[in-house]
């Protein structure tokens, strides 16, 4: 299995929980990419139906349900409006009847249906949206994941639990083979710079926007592209005048692009983009153009807002792992995934190609149905249609939570922080803390992040760098200042608690502060 993001590790989960040897090879940190810089949302895909794509819908739908039991310490529900206005290719008929379908394709779900509002109603309920032209609206449910990072690190802990086994910083830059196909794979850890062969029958390619280049990392001739991915660009700004407590749903005035303003971690989302991309995905960050573009379209959905540059707290861009398609409009390309079983010189690799972070789960039972038929076994129900994830995995989640925020030791805003962000795998964190004082201590420039919850990161979570845990464990690398005020205490943590050497400390806090350059908004480039 090639790549660890939320597709690989669901691939890896599912595998080994229907007895399937597993390796798993990530090249950075699970999820650091496309499972991580998106709109952090799981949901049914509103814009999908207005295309046709049922099936795609209701599965999208399926999954939201079946995400916010698995994992509802980090998946909650969120309301969006939808406000109509006169000119939008959203026409108040139309979008009454795909609201209705939508319901109906979510007849399981635990949320609230649908509901119209008039002009008056739409306004009483966003009195700050910009009333020209405006003729009513609609409000809906879909849902958040406000940390998908630490969704990946559930989802990861899951596969390693079923007993695959999980390497990151492992990039494979080789392969064998016979007449019969692929025999092995080879693979480099990009922290020590060993190298290492595995034997292997078969490899799952889920590299997202890098599946292209396993391919050619793989095989020495030059693949028929399969990825044609898109970029998309999200702004993050503190609560400003006007800000809606709700989501809102938009059409662009300038482009008829769908775009949105969610509320996030305090603050505010905006974005995203749909263009298409080509370059390294790794190094994708926001241009000044797009950075204008969300501005200016946000400004006019909510005139009082007078959003500026210097409004932006930092930014990123994510690259959406699409089908390759050489022109057409990016919303046409679709969503669903597709697995490309190859053959001939690439004979025993199966390449994933699209899917979103909503249908991870779902992604995951379709390619191991196919794996097990190329390995001539007997294709079993998937377990993980039932299955919660690690922070979740109580029969009683909510008297677990009560409980424990009753006999914490730790303050009671740190111990509802560790419940929020690890479910019930608080208690493990606060075990760690309970070994040294100076564990339960909160890290500098933080309100309510604990020391324990870095030794966790590196213990039970397979942190490698300073990165991996600011960023994509305790997640203090999405605060205002992207985790620098904390950046010193973390170190200081690896290496009084962990055993880190003092000069790779060092090296890493100078990656780290470079690696954080690509989020801080640039205004030199071109739209």
């Amino acid at each position: 299995m090639v790549g660890g993001g939320c597709n690989g590790l669901a691939i890896a989960w599912d595998a080994a929980l229907r007895g399937i040897p597993v390796l798993l090879l990530e090249k950075h940190d699970f999820g650091w990419a496309t499972s991580a810089w998106n709109s952090r949302l799981i949901h049914g895909g509103l814009k999908y139906l207005e295309r046709g794509d049922v099936a795609l819908v209701r599965d999208s739908l399926r999954e939201r349900e079946w995400l916010l039991s698995a994992a509802p310490h980090l998946v909650e529900p969120l309301r969006f409006c939808l406000p109509l206005y006169r000119g939008a290719t959203h026409r108040p008929w139309l979008l009454r009847a795909a609201m209705l379908a939508y319901d109906v394709l979510s007849f399981d779900k635990s949320t609230a249906w649908h509901r119209q509002y008039s002009t008056g109603s739409f306004v009483r309920l966003l009195p700050s949206l910009n009333r020209t032209g405006l003729r009513g609206g609609v409000a809906y449910f879909e849902a958040q994941v406000a940390e998908p990072e630490r969704l990946m690190t559930e989802l990861a802990a899951a596969a390693r639990a079923a007993g695959a086994h999980i390497v990151n910083h492992a990039e494979v830059d080789g392969a064998t083979w016979s007449g019969e196909g692929i025999t092995g794979l080879r693979f480099t850890d990009t922290t020590s710079g060993r190298r290492y062969d595995v034997t292997t029958r078969l490899v799952v390619n889920a590299a997202g926007p890098w599946v292209d280049d396993v391919l050619t990392a793989m095989h020495s001739a030059e693949p028929t592209p399969l990825m044609g991915g898109t970029k998309g660009t999200h702004l993050v700004v503190g609560r400003f005048p006007g800000a809606p407590s709700d989501a809102v749903y938009y059409e662009a005035r300038s482009d008829s692009r769908a775009l949105f303003v969610i509320p996030w971690r305090g603050r505010y989302l905006l974005g995203s983009t749909d263009d298409r991309f080509s370059g390294e995905p790794g190094a994708v960050s926001p241009t000044a153009g797009e950075i204008d573009y969300i501005l200016a379209e946000t400004n006019t959905l909510i005139p009082e807002a007078r959003l500026g540059r210097d409004d932006v707290l930092w930014g990123y861009a994510g690259v959406r792992p699409l089908p390759y398609s050489a022109d057409g409009p990016t919303g046409d390309i679709t969503r669903r995934h597709i697995v490309k079983t190859h053959d001939g010189p690439l004979r025993g690799v199966l390449s994933v190609i699209g899917g979103k972070l909503t249908t991870f789960r779902s992604v995951g039972e379709d390619v191991v149905d196919r794996v097990l038929k190329l390995l001539g076994r007997k294709v079993t129900r998937t377990p993980t249609r039932t299955a919660r994830l690690p922070g979740a995995e109580h029969p009683d989640r909510n008297a677990w939570i009560a409980g424990y925020l009753e006999r914490s030791a730790l303050p009671p805003e740190v111990a509802a922080r560790l419940v929020a962000s690890y479910g019930i795998r608080a208690q493990a964190v606060e075990d760690i803390a309970a070994r040294d004082s100076r564990l339960a201590e909160v890290l500098r420039g933080t309100r309510a992040t604990i020391a324990a919850e870095v030794v966790f990161a590196v213990e039970e979570s397979q942190a490698v760098t300073l990165e991996d845990i600011i960023a994509r464990r305790i997640m203090t690398g999405l605060d205002d200042d992207l985790g620098l005020a904390s950046l010193a205490d973390v170190a200081e943590v690896v290496t009084r608690f962990c055993g880190w050497a003092a000069d790779r400390v060092e090296t890493d806090m100078a990656h780290y502060r470079h690696y954080i350059k690509k989020l801080q908004p640039r205004y030199s480039g071109t739209p």
